[in-house]
């Protein structure tokens, strides 16, 4: 039995249309569901204020992982992600994206009180994938450490506080 191209077609669209769904739905960034899907911005906006009743957030992206880590609380909880991220990148060869989505709904389920928001762990995951920063168990008690998170700040376990 053969597919037709225009079934073809509508199976992409119809996929595409729901991954701009289920990112919306997590409150993601304009800008990373245009990079992800290709729709444009005007339409996601638009999407946007009909899903959640207003617009978007402004403001820019943080555009890496060293602007998610300003003080410890939120360093800790980034770095808990970017453990279970690299988990789930290991055995699992789900899309980029929608690891991404399946790894923060997890997340926020056991850590539900989590400053950390979709469009961030999408950063966390981006610079992860392109070594920006680095997820390394301490030496010494075995928890997660980032490495290259934070500016200007030595490398060490946030819970034996061992040098890294």
């Amino acid at each position: 039995m053969f597919i037709t191209a225009y079934e073809l077609y509508c199976q992409v669209v119809v996929a595409r249309h729901s991954l701009v769904m289920e990112l919306l739905k997590r409150h993601a960034r304009i800008s990373i569901v245009h990079k992800e899907t290709g729709i444009p911005k005007q339409l996601l906006r638009k999407t946007y204020r009909e899903l959640h009743g207003r617009s978007p957030s402004p403001g820019a992206l943080k555009y890496s992982t060293q602007g998610l880590t300003r003080n410890l609380k939120k360093y800790k909880e980034v770095t808990l992600f970017a453990a279970c991220f690299q988990t789930a990148e290991s055995k699992n060869q789900e899309n980029d994206i929608r690891k991404v989505i399946t790894v923060f709904d997890s997340y926020k389920m056991f850590c539900s009180g989590s400053q950390l928001d979709f469009s961030g762990a999408w950063v966390v995951a981006r610079d992860l994938r392109t070594k920006q920063i680095e997820a390394v168990k301490c030496p010494h008690c075995g928890a997660s450490v980032l490495i290259k998170a934070r500016e200007d700040v030595s490398e060490r376990c946030c819970v034996c506080k061992t040098c890294v």
